[in-house]
């Protein structure tokens, strides 16, 4: 609102001295404001909705509370980093939530780390090091890099790529992956999905 209120005091201070003609240039960059305001409160309410429903979601499986504020910053960060992806920014929570429990220091007994539990040396291959891998938004960030090659590589496939983000690209050559993990993390984004509406 900030950004729009000094515009329009800029407007109304100096408004009478643009030249004729000018008065439409100075609607269109209002009106251009306007539009960004609103874009930008209509994503602040998605993202306050979505921490909502995070929140209800631990809570309905009696597990760890985790900072609101920590909620929106995930939020906001896996928003960013699926914006040009053929992953559903949903879907990713889903997977946060079956990896980790949204708890961001979480490390399994195979190595990977963080919220998306991501092993060191699949972050190495997108030149990530294994102690970034501990930083919330690094481990968001490569997590969804990875899954975004994933959909690549299996042309768009969701169950395929999630199946491998889990199990390895090595068991799904081999025919050794399991659609276990797959149907967890669609029914966690089923229910969370449920929640939003």
């Amino acid at each position: 609102m900030g950004i729009f209120a000094a515009l329009m005091s800029f407007v109304s201070l100096f408004g009478n001295l643009s030249v004729a003609g000018n008065d439409k240039s100075v609607e269109v960059v209002v009106d251009s404001v306007r539009l960004e305001q609103v874009k930008k409160d209509s994503r602040e309410t998605v993202h306050e909705e979505m921490v909502e429903m995070l929140e209800g979601y631990i809570e309905s499986h009696h597990e760890k509370k985790v900072n609101r504020a920590k909620l929106l910053k995930y939020v906001k960060w896996v928003e960013q980093y699926t914006k040009e992806s053929d992953v559903d920014s949903l879907w990713i929570l889903a997977m946060m939530w079956q990896e980790s429990r949204m708890l961001e220091k979480s490390v399994s007994s195979h190595g990977a780390i963080g919220l998306l539990q991501i092993l060191p040396s699949t972050a190495q291959s997108f030149g990530v090091s294994e102690n970034a891998l501990y930083e919330a938004k690094t481990n968001i960030k490569t997590s969804i890099i990875y899954m975004n090659y994933l959909m690549d590589k299996y042309e768009g496939n969701l169950r395929t790529a999630t199946i491998a983000y889990n199990q390895g690209e090595g068991n799904v050559a081999k025919g050794k992956a399991r659609s276990w993990y797959y149907n967890q993390v669609k029914e966690h984004y089923n229910k969370m999905l449920k929640m939003l509406k």
